[in-house]
């Protein structure tokens, strides 16, 4: 299940975004109906910092360089792995309740505050950093020359602030890079890891984080075991933790959003799932304004559904246009939604 850090259980909304964030797209739910937004560009003075230290007997007070108190950039903070609150937050410095005994590892983390641009009627977060530029956050082991694949031996592991990941098995081909294939696969999973040739990779959320790693090496003909404490980073990654939900969506998104819920409602009540051409497509005035974007087959096939009657389900706005960068208001995404339940109960009842 999806989890974002910009969702609190006091929200609103939290009740409804965690029900549909249950809801998966495949047979494992790895591809969930509901996700967050991609990021990576922080507000000057407030970008995302990561600070460990080990403590010493009586220490209480931890130092943040850089780090400047704003309402949508708290800090976290985790003590061998468990979140405890802070009694005092204060520019570049936090303060506990209590003094700790030493050898604890102390984590602060301030997951920055993201920066805004517009984007015709949308403000929304952004990435700026090229495709290219962007990498997965990874280390080298240090039996790296000696690793050993661990099919044969015993399984990896990777554990994160005391969260075990899944190890996911990605084939490279000969003439891909093996950074890129493995960010190819992970995309934005949250929870599973790879080791490629010594080098552990770890999902975008985890930059900047220590992991403890478990692997297989080879050592005067024997295979041996061993685990290590590694930290995982990145110049540039991408950012996909949380979920935005005072961003205002375009029509294109919001009208996705519907097709996904529309190949939930044919997976859940057919045998053979959504065919994309039940029904032939829809005359649409502004039909050319679609052609070629990230939306084009999602939307006509929406735009397609029939009730019973033959009529189509989702209206269209004036003059037959559906113009999709346009944003939708309140009362439009009712409708859709309301168009929405109509159809599922006629067809599913």
């Amino acid at each position: 299940m999806k989890r974002w850090i910009d969702a609190d259980p006091l929200d609103w909304f939290y009740r409804d975004m965690l029900d549909i964030a249950r809801l998966g797209l495949d047979a494992p739910s790895e591809h969930s109906f509901i996700e967050g937004m991609a990021y990576d560009t922080f507000e000057q003075g407030h970008e995302r910092m990561i600070k460990r230290y080990v403590t010493f007997d009586g220490q209480q007070e931890f130092a943040i360089p850089g780090y400047q108190v704003h309402i949508e950039n708290p800090v976290f903070v985790l003590i061998d792995g468990v979140q405890v609150q802070p009694e005092k937050v204060e520019n570049e410095k936090i303060t506990m309740p209590n003094p700790l005994s030493g050898g604890l590892e102390v984590l602060c983390i301030a997951y920055g505050r993201p920066a805004y641009r517009e984007d015709g009627c949308v403000q929304g977060p952004y990435v700026e950093t090229d495709e290219s530029a962007i990498f997965l956050p990874s280390a080298t082991l240090s039996m790296a020359a000696d690793y050993q694949d661990q099919t044969k031996y015993q399984a990896e592991t990777v554990t994160v602030l005391g969260t075990k990941l899944k190890r996911l098995s990605v084939k490279i081909l000969s003439e891909e890079v093996p950074s890129e294939a493995i960010k190819k696969a992970f995309g934005f999973r949250q929870d599973v890891f790879a080791i490629h040739q010594g080098i552990v990779y770890l999902p975008f959320n985890y930059n900047g984080f220590t992991a403890i790693v478990g692997y297989n090496y080879r050592n005067a003909g024997r295979v041996q075991f061993k685990q290590e404490t590694i930290v995982v980073s990145t110049a540039h990654a991408r950012y996909h933790d949380r979920f935005f939900p005072n961003v205002r969506m375009k029509r294109a998104q919001f009208l996705v959003l519907l097709q996904q819920m529309r190949v939930d409602t044919y997976n859940r009540y057919t045998d053979r799932g959504l065919e994309s051409s039940t029904y032939p497509q829809r005359i649409i005035q502004d039909r050319s304004s679609l052609s070629g974007q990230w939306y084009e087959q999602d939307v006509m096939d929406l735009m397609s559904e029939q009730f019973l009657d033959g009529s189509c389900v989702f209206p269209l706005y004036e003059n037959n246009m559906l113009e999709p960068e346009k944003c939708i208001t309140r009362a439009e995404a009712v409708v859709f939604l309301n168009r929405f339940i109509e159809w599922a109960l006629e067809k599913f009842r």
